[in-house]
């Protein structure tokens, strides 16, 4: 073992060479080399907090492999199926003369006493971990990053004017007026507690830990940043923001309606307000709805299998789908995502440290949290049209 290498790969090292070692029956000679190399680390310069911990954790495992060890056996007599061929080859003349012969064989047996259950199974790499969303949203958004606790910026709320003239005619006078707005960045965090022998004892629960927290924290944040009420610590999310949709010249007019008028004629209502949709955002099963809808003689209503062919994701009317749970089944959202913003100020990170009586009862809390803000400037509302499926449909169909 090499001081070149870092503390970290010293335990995953040695992690690995105990995985080995357990993998069948270890015998002394085993436990002898393990041994050495844990004695080796002691005189280690770059020690760390975590690496003492590890070096204690190993010789407890050594120990208890020790009581365990068998030593090697002499002889290997091999195989039933090796000693009989090995026993016939032997009397393969008194055969040839008809006689019969009788093969002695030894089993192959273990020696001493085993009652763990390391060389009776294998462990499957990994946690199997609940299925989480993933985050999709947040990536058609516009991303950017801030220092401050406010973001803050000049809204427009009055046009200049201008007007066609005549010779020796007043000119048509106008004016500019603006606004400052200032949006606060607000904050998200979870934190669990777990015994300091949980995190010494089972390797894997510290990454484990750290992850599914970090999840958490990535499915509160896709969450929010579609769904935010804006109330208190809450972002204000898009859809709290969202223009209504509304029929228009189209009420009663497009007969057999579906979700892809729907969509076409919400389109529209965001090019009315001059912006350009970029996406439909939909539950996954009013996803399937579309692809799914036919007409009474079976022909589909939609292509079932319109994709991007470029990122595979479904299309209607021409834009990308986004498919996700944290939409309302029954729902839509069409809208120009370069206009939804979002503002990183702390991104994810992870603490540990002790609260309350941690330290008395030997437990440790482990908190994650990020801070960021979400935003839609109030002159930008019209790029983003929401509504109910149903709704919608018998507003444009005039039989219904």
């Amino acid at each position: 073992m090499t001081n070149e290498l870092t503390p970290e790969q010293v335990i995953e090292k040695i992690n690995g060479m105990f995985a080995e070692k357990t993998a069948g029956m270890p015998t002394h000679d085993d436990v002898n080399a393990l041994k050495s190399e844990i004695e080796s680390l002691k005189g280690f310069e770059k020690k760390s907090a975590d690496m003492e911990l590890a070096l204690a954790k190993f010789e407890g495992r050594l120990e208890a492999m020790s009581e365990k060890a068998v030593s090697p056996k002499a002889e290997s007599f091999g195989s039933i199926g090796d000693q009989v061929v090995k026993a016939y080859s032997n009397q393969i003349e008194s055969i040839k003369e008809g006689k019969s012969i009788n093969l002695e064989t030894k089993d192959t047996t273990i020696v001493g006493d085993y009652t763990g259950n390391i060389a009776l199974s294998t462990l499957e790499a990994g946690v199997n971990r609940i299925a989480r969303q993933v985050a999709k949203v947040r990536n058609a958004m516009s991303m950017g990053t801030t220092t401050s606790k406010f973001v803050t910026y000049i809204q427009q709320t009055l046009q200049s004017t201008a007007g066609w003239t005549g010779e020796g005619v007043v000119k048509t006078e106008g004016d500019l007026k603006y606004q400052e707005v200032s949006v606060e960045v607000k904050k998200v965090a979870g934190f669990i507690k777990i015994s300091k022998e949980m995190l010494e004892d089972l390797a894997f629960v510290r990454n484990e830990v750290n992850t599914d927290l970090m999840e958490t924290i990535d499915n509160q944040i896709e969450n929010n940043l579609l769904n935010g009420n804006g109330v208190g610590s809450n972002l204000n999310g898009i859809i709290n923001q969202a223009t209504a949709w509304t029929a228009g010249t189209f009420l009663n007019t497009v007969t057999s309606a579906n979700l892809a008028d729907v969509v076409r004629t919400s389109i529209a209502q965001i090019e009315t307000a001059k912006f350009m949709a970029t996406h439909v955002i939909l539950h996954p099963r009013d996803v399937a709805k579309l692809s799914l809808s036919k007409t009474t003689t079976g022909e589909y209503t939609y292509g079932a299998f319109v994709v991007n062919p470029v990122t595979g994701d479904p299309i209607i009317a021409g834009l990308p789908i986004i498919s996700t749970t944290w939409m309302t089944e029954g729902t839509f959202l069409v809208a120009d995502m370069t206009k939804a913003q979002v503002r990183m100020r702390e991104g994810m990170n992870i603490q540990v440290g002790y609260e309350g009586d941690d330290f008395k009862r030997n437990m440790v809390t482990i908190l994650c949290e990020a801070r960021l803000v979400s935003f839609i400037k109030a002159n930008d509302t019209g790029a983003f049209v929401k509504g109910t499926i149903a709704t919608a449909i018998a507003g444009l169909d005039p039989l219904i």
